[in-house]
C-alpha cells in the first residue's frame, strides 16, 4: 500500500508521460519510453526487459505506460526521482507559493486574485478563466470560484500547470 502523495505524484508521472507522446508514433517501445519518462537509451532497454520478463503486454503506448508505472508502484525505482526528471512536483509548489501569496493577499475580485496572487498577465487572465470555467462542472448553475477548483484545474491541465509554474518562477 502507498502514501496518498506517492498516489498522486503516480498519478503526475502517468499524466506527464501520456502528455509527452501525445500525437506522436514510435518506431520501438524504448523510444516511447525514452519519449515517455526523459530516460536514457540503457535505462529504457533495462525497464523493457523488466516488462517483458513480467508477462505479456499490450503493445499500444498506454499499456507500456501503465506497466511502468506499476513497476514505480512496486518499487522498481523511486517515484520521486522520476518527478524530480519532469522538474519536480509543480503542482505542491504552486499550491504552496499560492498559499502565502494569499496570506499577504487583502482580498478583492477572482481576477485581481488571479492578477496578484497568481501573478497571470492581463493578456492571459480572460484565457485562463475560461479554460478554469469549462473544466467546472455543476449539476446546477452553481459554481465555486475558490482556491481549491482552481487548484484542481491546475492538476487537470498539465500545460496550464507548467505555466502557472513559470509565473511563480518568474516572481
Amino acid at each position: 500500500m502507498i502514501a496518498e502523495t506517492e498516489e498522486r505524484l503516480l498519478n503526475y508521472i502517468k499524466e506527464r508521460a501520456k502528455k509527452n507522446i501525445e500525437g506522436k508514433s514510435f518506431f520501438t517501445i524504448t523510444d516511447l519510453l525514452e519519449e515517455a519518462f526523459y530516460m536514457p537509451k540503457d535505462r529504457a532497454y533495462e525497464v523493457l526487459k523488466n516488462i517483458l520478463a513480467k508477462k505479456d503486454i499490450g503493445n499500444s503506448q498506454n499499456a507500456i505506460i501503465n506497466e511502468y508505472i506499476t513497476m514505480l508502484r512496486n518499487g522498481f525505482s523511486s517515484i520521486q526521482e522520476q518527478v524530480e526528471v519532469f522538474g519536480g512536483d509543480k503542482l505542491s509548489r504552486v499550491i504552496s507559493t499560492a498559499e502565502n501569496r494569499i496570506k499577504k493577499y487583502n482580498g478583492g475580485t477572482f481576477f485581481e486574485v488571479l492578477k496578484y496572487v497568481y501573478n497571470v498577465s492581463e493578456e492571459d487572465i480572460l484565457m485562463l478563466v475560461e479554460k478554469y470555467l469549462n473544466f467546472l462542472k455543476s449539476p446546477s448553475f452553481v459554481f465555486r470560484l475558490d482556491k481549491d477548483s482552481f487548484h484542481k484545474f491546475l492538476e487537470s491541465d498539465l500545460e496550464e500547470l507548467d505555466k502557472q509554474f513559470q509565473r511563480f518562477l518568474d516572481l
